[in-house]
């Protein structure tokens, strides 16, 4: 969906990975730890596992990316190491704080050739009738904001280039996060007008967001 999708919805959660410890250590028991090195915790993009002494399992949470590498390695697996006393829980889980992440301008190749999604609403949950409503509202304003501004031929991946991504939220009605990086900067001169403001804003609204 990332690299085709011109909206696309997928699902996260931002809470930590749930840890079955006594699984986690069955497996290790079973596989061996070259197995679960050479499977799973060196295959981590941002090397965010560690397996300590005791075969334990801890994992920095802050750094994870979301994968699912590791818990599609771990899922099918479960059933073997679990006992009848033991409740029926994967060796590895996703969070309870569950939602979506959105990204748009995802394309194949037409006028300026691959595109992969930005990043544009990096968490939205999905639980009651106003979640949904607020999503199908977003995707209305994409679609009236791309019938004003898209070119023929012009997919929203392509749109997004042309104008800008900060034209592009400001348009759909979004609020611009400092953390979606496109690229990293190619030279050291950078324009700093209005940079108090904006930061205040962006502490503003983390500190809302929060609340």
């Amino acid at each position: 969906s990332i690299e085709r999708s011109d909206f696309a919805t997928i699902g996260t959660w931002r809470d930590d990975i749930k840890i079955n410890q006594d699984l986690w250590k069955a497996m290790v028991a079973d596989k061996g730890m070259d197995y679960v090195v050479d499977n799973i915790t060196s295959r981590c993009p941002t090397q965010c596992m560690k397996v300590e002494s005791d075969t334990s399992l801890t994992i920095d949470n802050k750094n994870c990316v979301k994968c699912m590498h590791c818990l599609n390695v771990t899922s099918p697996l479960t059933h073997k190491y679990i006992t009848k006393d033991m409740p029926t829980e994967a060796i590895l889980a996703t969070g309870d704080d569950k939602g979506v992440t959105i990204c748009m301008g995802g394309k194949r190749t037409l006028k300026i050739g691959d595109l992969f999604g930005t990043v544009v609403v990096p968490f939205m949950k999905l639980e009651t009738p106003e979640d949904y409503e607020a999503i199908e509202e977003l995707a209305g304003e994409v679609i009236d904001f791309f019938a004003e501004n898209a070119l023929e031929h012009e997919r929203t991946g392509e749109m997004i280039e042309r104008i800008g991504i900060v034209n592009f939220m400001e348009g759909i009605g979004l609020e611009v996060n400092p953390n979606m990086v496109d690229s990293p900067r190619y030279m050291s001169y950078v324009r700093m007008d209005k940079w108090d403001e904006e930061a205040v804003k962006w502490f503003e609204n983390k500190a809302e967001a929060n609340a």
